[in-house]
């Protein structure tokens, strides 16, 4: 059963990593075909549709902490079992769950927002550099509050082999923020571009630098408590 947990695990973590084959095409390829014009996002465009293949990956990370696995001691499913400590997993649930609503929101929705301002139906060939708002703290907002969300959901089911995996969708995401900006960003803002990255730092800020902290207390506190539950 773990044997075919990891397999099944392993899988889609190459399979999320493969999806950025036709991301990197839509950027590659679209933007060279439509160097002096907007690509409409409305229409139902083969580059339009590579381009959402990044969000494909992001909700393909979304399930792989369901799949059958190993779990942590604390985790969500274990409200059901008498056998932890109600006080204990409430605290920690509730926690986790109020840390994905604030990257979701924060981070989430709120860098979405001001970032369709620039790329709404020309994802290619933003209209600015954004730098204001979230991208005032680092260049990449809306990939750390992805990243951070998918940890959260991660520890908040106890999913010990997505864990395990989860440097492959950090190695994915770094993929994608160097193809955004060799393919769009560089190419269209480089001079200023040039100057916001010399003034702000690409992921991490010290905000983050704490959260980070805080998730790998979580992490070390889970491993020293857990002995291993299926789900």
């Amino acid at each position: 059963m773990i044997y075919f947990s990891w397999a099944t695990q392993i899988i889609l973590a190459i399979i999320s990593f493969l999806w950025l084959i036709p991301y990197y095409i839509a950027f590659k390829v679209g933007n060279r075909k439509y160097m002096s014009k907007t690509l409409d996002l409305s229409c139902n465009n083969r580059y339009t549709l590579m381009y959402y293949s990044g969000f494909f990956i992001s909700i393909l990370w979304y399930i792989m902490p369901f799949l059958n696995q190993p779990r942590f001691k604390l985790n969500i499913f274990s409200l059901f079992d008498i056998k932890v400590i109600l006080l204990e997993n409430v605290l920690y649930n509730i926690i986790l769950i109020a840390l994905i609503g604030y990257f979701m929101s924060i981070w989430g929705t709120k860098v979405v927002n001001c970032n369709l301002q620039a790329t709404k139906d020309r994802f290619l060939h933003p209209s600015k550099l954004i730098t204001e708002g979230p991208y005032k703290k680092v260049r990449n907002p809306m990939i750390m509050g992805d990243l951070f969300c998918h940890l959260s959901f991660i520890l908040l089911l106890g999913a010990i082999h997505t864990l395990c995996l989860y440097i492959i969708y950090i190695c994915i995401n770094l993929v994608i923020v160097y193809i955004e900006n060799k393919y769009s960003l560089c190419i269209h803002f480089k001079k200023e571009y040039e100057e916001y990255a010399k003034k702000t730092p690409a992921y991490m800020n010290q905000e983050l630098w704490l959260f980070a902290i805080f998730y790998l207390v979580i992490i070390v506190t889970n491993i020293c408590l857990t002995t291993t539950i299926y789900i």
